[in-house]
């Protein structure tokens, strides 16, 4: 049985544009209130050791806290794209890689709206599409909704986790992942196992992700 992980998130960006530098040029001015999104999503990731040393730090996107990237406005990609429909979003991207297990987080911190709301869509679109193609070309995913997690701490809004196929990427890998939700930040973590045993892959998967929760949670909570 060869059980191995592959390195990159199902909802991490697909390709990620150049970043610019730090300081934008004078053409660019910062936004009133991206510094405080900025900190406040830097703040909510796991800590880079957290998963040492069976999953070491990787990388972040950006790789500075303070960097201006260009992002779409997409959180999530299933069965076509759960975007934001107002105001300014920040994104943060950390991902850990080992031999044997590879997580990932993405946090976006919203400058209007309730991240409840969009965590409402994720689940609706993993209920009603039970499988989609990712990649023109490629083969589809196969979703399976509703996976159970244990219960977030108090104060957090809401908790959504799905897994799904991804063939697109390479045959036999299983993606499972979680939204989590507390006021203005919308939290998306998940683990990423493939192996030629499409039960164990996913068990491997969801148990992964069910361990990241309480770290998670304790992270968002302290941001």
């Amino acid at each position: 049985m060869i059980l191995a992980v592959l390195l990159a998130g199902c909802s991490a960006p697909q390709t990620v544009p150049p970043p610019s530098s730090t300081s934008p040029p004078p053409s660019t001015p910062v936004p009133q209130n991206w510094n405080q999104l900025s900190d406040r999503a830097v703040a909510a990731l796991v800590p880079k050791d957290t998963f040492d040393p069976d999953a070491p730090w990787s990388k972040d996107i950006p790789a500075a806290p303070g960097e201006i990237v260009a992002q779409t406005s997409g959180v999530a990609f299933l069965c076509g794209d759960v975007e934001i429909k107002s105001g300014m979003r920040v994104m943060r991207h950390r991902l850990w890689s080992g031999p044997y297990k590879v997580v990932w987080q993405n946090v976006h911190a919203l400058s209007e709206g309730k991240t409840a709301d969009l965590l409402d869509r994720v689940r609706e679109k993993a209920r009603a599409c039970p499988s989609y193609v990712r990649k023109e070309g490629k083969p589809e995913r196969v979703v399976t909704p509703d996976v159970a997690m244990d219960p977030p701490p108090p104060g957090f809004d809401d908790l959504y986790a799905y897994c799904e196929t991804a063939p697109d990427v390479q045959e036999g890998q299983h993606n499972c992942q979680a939204y989590l939700a507390r006021g203005n930040l919308l939290v998306n973590f998940g683990s990423n196992v493939i192996s030629d045993d499409p039960v164990l892959t996913r068990g491997t998967a969801q148990q992964q992700l069910k361990e990241m929760l309480p770290i998670v949670a304790q992270a968002v909570a302290a941001a």
